[in-house]
């Protein structure tokens, strides 16, 4: 029901009502907050309230309005809930398991949806004005849960496809480490991880990430290949350094350590890459097995034969280096 005021105190408002009869709105039943009427109202004013009863000892009728604003709040928060809307609320208080704000209502906001990351300390919302979804309203149990992490959720993704479609193959940014695998590391660029396969983390041969890189490691990167729908980004770490195949030379002598052995001849490590002497180019006489001649771990000299840097693949020969004494 609604009229105008006719008079306000710190205890009471009267009102006419738009059919003509007196009211009142006491103190008690004007706001949630035990509010003064006379901080709020003024004469002439229109107002507003439920109805108490019919009349009181001086014939007027009462009216609640703390009910009549809790009943205008909840059907602004279904009316939220039902459009998928959002709320702004207050800070009020905080506790060890979420804040409790004031959105014409109570509500809470649980910890674990008021961030994207876990909050140890929640002092600093104290008085924050937070914008809000509605996860659960029960007008009758008065109970009503809301969230800022889908908003926040919903506000990253923007966020990362425009980085996605900013990202272009060939430029070089900076990233952290957030996960290793077996195939290789994932870097943050911001809001976007991207992968550096286990062959683009060194150009020397790598068998395991973690022996490149290490969990929360700031990298520069290189971007391979973006496919922002699939929100995958290609990244390599090796091409910020120079290759070492453009500093060999074929015909040249280079020394190294074996690092490993196979049916059909040895690995040598020339810097950061590995070439390959063949069985027939580890000595001058005849040999059927490289244990004959090398170990793992003996540094030896090598000579190059060829370099195929599009199969990335080294042959040499440490028959021949030994010719010219290497």
């Amino acid at each position: 029901m609604e009229g105008v005021v006719s008079s306000v105190s710190s205890e009471e408002v009267e009102l006419t009502l738009d059919d003509g009869r007196p009211a009142v709105i006491n103190r008690r039943n004007f706001g949630p907050n035990n509010e003064d009427p006379a901080s709020v109202l003024s004469v002439g004013d229109r107002a507003f309230g439920a109805e108490l009863a019919r009349e009181d000892p001086k014939a007027r009728v009462v009216l609640s309005r703390a009910w009549a604003l809790k009943k205008l709040a909840w059907e602004r928060v279904l009316q939220a809930a039902s459009a998928k809307t959002t709320l702004t609320g207050k800070v009020t208080s905080v506790g060890a398991k979420g804040v409790v704000v004031d959105v014409g209502l109570r509500g809470f906001v649980p910890t674990s949806h008021l961030e994207l990351e876990p909050v140890a300390d929640l002092s600093p919302y104290l008085d924050q004005v937070l914008e809000l979804k509605v996860l659960e309203a029960d007008p009758q149990r008065e109970r009503l849960v809301l969230s800022r992490r889908s908003l926040l959720l919903k506000e990253q993704r923007k966020k990362a496809q425009e980085l996605l479609t900013s990202l272009k193959p060939g430029e070089s940014c900076r990233g952290r480490v957030t996960s290793i695998t077996n195939y290789g590391a994932f870097v943050d660029l911001g809001g976007v991880n991207g992968l550096v396969h286990l062959s683009e983390l060194s150009w020397k041969r790598v068998r395991r990430p973690n022996d490149v890189v290490a969990l929360g490691d700031e990298v520069e990167v290189r971007i391979l290949d973006v496919k922002a729908k699939k929100r995958r980004v290609s990244l390599s770490l090796r091409q910020m350094r120079p290759d070492p195949l453009t500093e060999l030379e074929v015909g040249q002598i280079y020394r190294g350590p074996v690092t490993r052995l196979v049916d059909f001849g040895a690995f040598v490590a020339i810097g950061e890459v590995e070439g390959l002497v063949h069985l027939s180019e580890l000595a001058e006489y005849r040999v059927s097995t490289p244990e004959e001649v090398v170990t793992p771990g003996e540094e030896v000299g090598v000579k190059v034969l060829s370099i195929d840097p599009k199969r990335r693949r080294i042959e040499l020969s440490i028959r021949q280096a030994a010719e010219f004494g290497g």
